[in-house]
């Protein structure tokens, strides 16, 4: 999962190239959406019609609003230092727990907080030379990360119990048909696909397949026999495929942006920790 996800930076980077962000973001949730319609329409009997509100929270959250928030960060961010921001999840997922669904934690996992959110404030002054400076852009893509943050623990909280089969078809395919009906439709004719626009086209067709539909199954499976938190911890991983990816690709990173991936690690660290003696949450 985390090699996936660390690789859809570069992806997102790539389709760029031959569309902007909004034509990005829909070609994405339209490929993922159309193939997981057939499953998400033999799979919807299994979700509760009182959980099925939860379906479009998990789907707006999860999928829909990031996917245009990051191709439209990723306008001004470099894939690497995207994919480095989006290691804050598990720091947003921890607030979010603690403030709205008043799970306990240990005072390790509270200095973890404070670490995480230290890191959000110094990536987000961070540019992609490594000055400081406001870095607007930085901020979408924190939202983005609260979104996921939302997404883990809507599915945690409400949705345990439903087959995850169930809930990731369903909450892929209503954001892909919500992106074709609202995005791509009114703009039909803005979509052309030349030889010049193809590399960024198959891009964007894998990191459907992959990021989006692929990944949201693995993801949900991950929650359902584990925890929220450690499902958000896949992103230990996530900034360093993502910084190989931006390397190989000629992107530059610099100490400054390697100390905020140590701080956010660490912070991810903390976050997980449990002492023995502790009851379980």
């Amino acid at each position: 999962l985390s090699c996936i996800w660390g690789s859809s930076f570069i992806l997102i980077k790539k389709g760029l190239q031959g569309f902007d962000y909004v034509q990005a973001a829909t070609i994405r949730l339209c490929t993922a959406g159309l193939i997981l319609t057939p499953f998400a329409i033999r799979q919807i009997k299994y979700i509760p019609k009182e959980k099925r509100k939860y379906i479009l929270i998990t789907s707006m959250t999860a999928m829909f609003i990031p996917a245009y928030l990051f191709c439209f960060a990723q306008q001004h961010i470099s894939s690497a230092i995207a994919g480095i921001m989006n290691s804050l999840t598990p720091t947003f997922t921890f607030l979010i727990s603690l403030y709205f669904f008043k799970t306990k934690y240990s005072y390790f996992q509270y200095t973890g907080l404070v670490l995480g959110l230290a890191g959000s404030i110094y990536l987000s002054t961070l540019n992609n030379s490594g000055n400081f400076g406001i870095n607007p852009y930085a901020v979408v893509i924190v939202i983005a990360t609260v979104c996921y943050s939302i997404n883990i623990n809507v599915v945690k909280q409400y949705l345990k119990g439903v087959k995850p089969w169930a809930v990731s078809t369903c909450s892929v395919a209503f954001a892909g048909w919500c992106a074709f009906v609202f995005a791509f439709i009114p703009f039909s004719t803005s979509y052309h696909i030349t030889g010049q626009n193809i590399n960024p086209f198959i891009s964007l067709v894998f990191l459907g397949l992959l990021s989006t539909a692929l990944a949201i199954i693995i993801h949900n499976e991950l929650i359902n026999i584990s925890s929220a938190l450690f499902a958000s911890s896949n992103t230990y991983l996530i900034p360093i495929v993502a910084i190989i990816w931006g390397i190989i690709d000629g992107e530059f990173v610099s100490n400054l942006h390697l100390l905020g991936v140590m701080l956010i690690i660490a912070a991810i660290i903390l976050l997980r920790f449990q002492p023995k003696h502790s009851p379980q949450h």
